[in-house]
């Protein structure tokens, strides 16, 4: 497996290095204002345009400023942005606890919610209960969490004159009401849509599982329902759900930018969306990797947890 492993991470700088090439000359291609006019202003005149220009870098070969760029990010240095010139490592620090919280309780969420109602739905199969499980599935697969995020500060307010706590971040240990009322309830909405993947999932699994012989054995054994249920058929639906688990990451992930423009959480979601809005090409550059990063480790996870959950598995 350790081999295995290190090839895997062998191919990692070469990604992130494709995805940095790949995003630095569409930032500098695609349509749109150049991020001096953006600093300029309206009305401003050609030479300070090109005064701005040359401050940030911008007037040098792309190759130049690709290699210089790389240079710094490869010693640490990511930079600094071009709106309040602040210095995007410190930003990062400072926003990615936020981030962090948010993802992954919300990926609990998804975790808990659809493993748990997929199983129900499962063993009662074609009851009241099933019905209404799978409708919900469909409802939290259709609806969009924008809209769900918005009616989360909407209906409280209305109905019960209640308005949570928005923006900022608190710290678990330093204030743990205040920081259940800020992330909890965005969690829960981001969840939705990735438990309603998982528990049809696992409703399809557990079916096809609980049809097997080795069940239908363990039942005539006289095994009480509950260790049928969990100890034979819920673990061999495990290496199936894992995949699921790490797609519905990168969901999550991605949703965590709508959720925390909604919330007005100050994370990195929030970061990455205001730069693209301002042509802040230092935040997005950084930030394209540190997703491709993520998402890279995360299914190479995934790929080295099937061993764990299957035996029959084996990486060389």
């Amino acid at each position: 497996m350790w081999r295995y492993t290190l090839r895997r991470l062998a191919f990692l700088p070469l990604i992130l290095i494709g995805v940095s090439v790949l995003t630095f000359v569409l930032l500098r291609v695609l349509p749109g204002q150049e991020p001096a006019v953006l600093l300029a202003g309206t009305g401003a005149s050609q030479e300070q345009i090109d005064a701005i220009n040359d401050s940030l870098g911008l007037n040098r070969p792309i190759v130049v400023q690709y290699f210089d760029w790389l240079g710094d990010v490869a010693r640490g240095d990511l930079g600094e942005t071009y709106q309040g010139r602040r210095d995007i490592g410190a930003e990062v620090k400072r926003r990615f606890p936020a981030s962090a919280e948010l993802v992954l309780l919300s990926l609990a969420v998804s975790v808990a919610v659809g493993t748990s109602f997929g199983v129900i739905s499962a063993v009662m199969r074609n009851s009241p209960v099933d019905y209404v499980v799978r409708l919900a599935a469909v409802l939290g697969q259709s609806v969009p969490d924008f809209f769900l995020l918005i009616l989360l500060i909407i209906l409280p307010s209305i109905l019960w004159n209640y308005a949570a706590p928005i923006g900022g971040y608190v710290a678990p240990w330093d204030d743990p009401w205040r920081n259940v009322r800020i992330y909890l309830p965005p969690s829960i909405i981001l969840g939705i849509g990735g438990a309603a993947g998982i528990m049809r999932l696992q409703r399809t699994m557990m079916l096809e599982v609980l049809r097997s012989d080795y069940v239908r054995t363990a039942r005539a054994k006289g095994l009480r329902s509950t260790s049928v249920i969990v100890g034979h058929a819920f673990r061999n639906t495990l290496t199936p759900l894992v995949t699921v688990i790490g797609s519905s990451f990168t969901l999550v992930f991605a949703g965590s930018v709508i959720a925390e423009r909604v919330m007005s959480i100050d994370g990195l979601g929030v970061f990455f969306l205001t730069s693209v809005i301002s042509r802040d090409f230092p935040v997005i550059q950084f930030l394209a990797i540190y997703t491709a990063a993520v998402v890279v480790l995360v299914n190479l996870i995934v790929d080295l947890s099937y061993a764990y959950f299957d035996p029959r598995v084996v990486y060389r």
